[in-house]
């Protein structure tokens, strides 16, 4: 039997796309982030609670957390059972990662109580398994880093890649409290793309990833050029041309949709150029009678991971 009967793990909210790779790049934040808390039960299979101000489906099926948790618990072939608190503070439908980080939170929690030491990419399969109950595909650009921390890459096989780590980004998220499914941030995409398009968006990508690696994060900044689903999925988004022109003049270097939004991302180089723009676009937000959340944050080293633990 595992040693630990009860433990809490946190898991960082994420930013996917970074608007040169759609469905291939993403980051994990500092802040915000949240937390679910795990205890072994004698009695079998995965029982769901709801911790305050959080409103899930407990029925585990309908649950991204259960599902990760059930799918981790069969490979495993455990005999125990488990009750998972959820504590939701990445508001669902936010665009930062809110399904990724139920679904990472319960496989690095039921991996700690088994104690079978798998690696990251081990548990990156089960937490898709969860993923998927929400956005209704295995994507992995936010489960990725939501798992393993850092800016990764994910190839058109499913492997991660994990990219140099640019510290010197601080990153302000804006919410506004609006909802963009999924569904509606796809459709408005085009099938087809111009060869030219595809010819210079990849090169964008490409040379962002070059710049990390030689060390050049300004430059690689520079590189976030969106082409393809910025410019289809901006209408969605309330007040983007002003605030997209209240972040620049305040200070940001790049920005974008995170996501399928409606959060979006402005990159800045330090912490006084991100509390600008934290201002610039609040008072974007209040003119516009919208409610919004604002996060002023940096890219976190590690992702999902057991905060504390008990016998």
């Amino acid at each position: 039997m595992p040693s630990s009967e009860s433990l809490r793990v946190w898991a960082p909210a994420t930013v996917a796309n970074l608007n040169v790779g759609f469905d291939a790049l993403g980051c994990a934040l500092c802040e915000p982030g949240e937390w679910m808390d795990f205890r072994r039960v004698s009695e079998p299979g995965v029982h769901l609670v709801n911790g305050p101000g959080t409103l899930l489906p407990l029925e585990v099926h309908q649950n991204v957390a259960g599902v990760a948790a059930r799918s981790l618990m069969k490979a495993l072939d455990v005999s125990w059972g488990v009750e998972i608190t959820v504590h939701k503070s990445i508001k669902p439908g936010s665009g930062i990662g809110s399904s990724a980080a139920s679904a990472v939170a319960a496989v690095v929690g039921i991996d700690a109580l088994a104690e079978s030491g798998m690696r990251k990419d081990e548990l990156l399969p089960f937490a898709l398994d969860g993923e998927a109950v929400a956005s209704g595909a295995r994507h992995a650009d936010n489960v990725a880093p939501a798992l393993m921390g850092g800016l990764t890459l994910v190839d058109p096989e499913g492997r991660v890649s994990a990219l140099p780590i640019p510290h010197s980004w601080h990153m302000v998220v804006l919410h506004p409290q609006v909802e963009i499914k999924t569904s509606a941030s796809r459709a408005v995409l085009p099938v087809h793309v111009t060869l030219d398009e595809a010819v210079k968006q990849a090169s964008w990508l490409g040379k962002f990833v070059h710049e990390l690696h030689v060390g050049r994060e300004l430059e690689a900044m520079y590189c976030l050029e969106d082409l393809w689903v910025g410019p289809h999925r901006s209408p969605l988004l309330p007040c983007w041309d002003a605030t997209r022109s209240a972040a620049m003049n305040a200070g940001a270097r790049a920005g974008g949709i995170s996501g399928s939004g409606p959060s979006s991302f402005w990159v800045c180089l330090s912490a006084s150029d991100a509390q600008r723009v934290a201002a610039a676009l609040s008072e974007v937000m209040n003119v516009a009678k919208l409610s919004h959340n604002l996060h002023v944050t940096t890219l976190s080293t590690q992702g999902a991971h057991v905060v504390s633990q008990s016998v």
